[in-house]
């Protein structure tokens, strides 16, 4: 059984970040000691259910909210706001590799632009899910631009965008990038904590009892922007990433049946974990 925990003292920080580890070898009298961050860094990303328009499909623009969202990936805090007035502040944990004004499936990068709620998944593994309208339109062009999606899939895209819907979630510049808590491994309480830094694979992730007050204040076609420093991103990225763009642009052009849902790809983050583990052990 899994101890839940709400600070990140050493004591009782590491029997619940080997559990998300998923570590089921008990016989090894020396195995390695990695700090908390090693480990949060493998938990994997939320499997969620295929998307919703994010509002009516016969709206030209999205639904005009009162509330709206900021999220710095430099400070690491996500704010609420109502016009001009801040209604509360969280801390967040970010991607894996940082953040950046675009991203490519599987790259753990925490996507910076302007976005709405496309879709809110309740109960799932991280309790309330609220699923991000990336791609945008920006993305869609520098994805055009770079190759990594063709025409076709631009146009999908910018149309659905237009539409005030979900932007196809299934190209290889990613998708399911969603505000969601910590999971079951981690305290429900006001008192809990989000583990701080980058470990996600491109989400946006509070604690559960933060995340769960989100969820209270939103709706499809709540305004969240994700802004901060591109700079920064972890050692090895770029070759990591372009080899995810190889692989995904493959996966696709293989597929010659319209509208055809390629399986999500944001599997590289045990491949990440492994290359950067030096790294990410202190």
């Amino acid at each position: 059984m899994i101890r839940k925990f709400k600070g990140w003292g050493l004591l009782g920080v590491m029997p619940g970040a080997l559990g998300l580890a998923g570590c089921t070898t008990t016989d090894l009298p020396s195995a390695p000691v990695h700090s908390v961050a090693y480990y949060a860094a493998q938990i994997p990303p939320p499997v969620v259910q295929p998307v919703a328009p994010a509002v009516s499909p016969a709206s030209a623009a999205p639904v005009v909210q009162s509330v709206h969202i900021v999220i710095s990936t430099t400070t690491h805090f996500l704010t609420v706001y109502k016009g001009n007035t801040v209604l509360a502040t969280y801390p967040v944990a970010i991607g894996f590799n940082g953040a950046a004004p675009k991203r490519i499936r599987g790259d753990d990068v925490t996507p910076m632009g302007r976005y709405h709620i496309g879709w809110v998944s309740r109960g799932t593994r991280y309790g309330p899910f609220m699923g991000l309208t990336y791609p945008n339109r920006e993305n869609a062009a520098w994805g055009l631009r770079e190759g990594v999606i063709n025409k076709a899939q631009y146009r999908a895209i910018v149309d659905a965008v237009d539409a005030g819907q979900t932007p196809p979630q299934n190209t290889a510049l990613g998708g399911e990038i969603g505000i969601h808590g910590m999971g079951p491994q981690f305290a429900d309480d006001p008192q809990s904590k989000v583990f701080p830094g980058r470990w996600t694979a491109g989400c946006v992730a509070l604690s559960n009892w933060d995340a769960q007050q989100i969820a209270a204040m939103v709706q499809v076609g709540t305004l969240v922007e994700i802004v901060g420093n591109a700079p920064g991103l972890r050692r090895k990225l770029e070759s990591v990433s372009a080899n995810a763009r190889y692989k995904s642009v493959a996966a696709l052009n293989t597929t010659a049946t319209p509208g055809a849902v390629a399986k999500p790809q944001d599997t590289a983050m045990d491949t990440l974990v492994a290359a950067l583990a030096p790294t990410a052990a202190h």
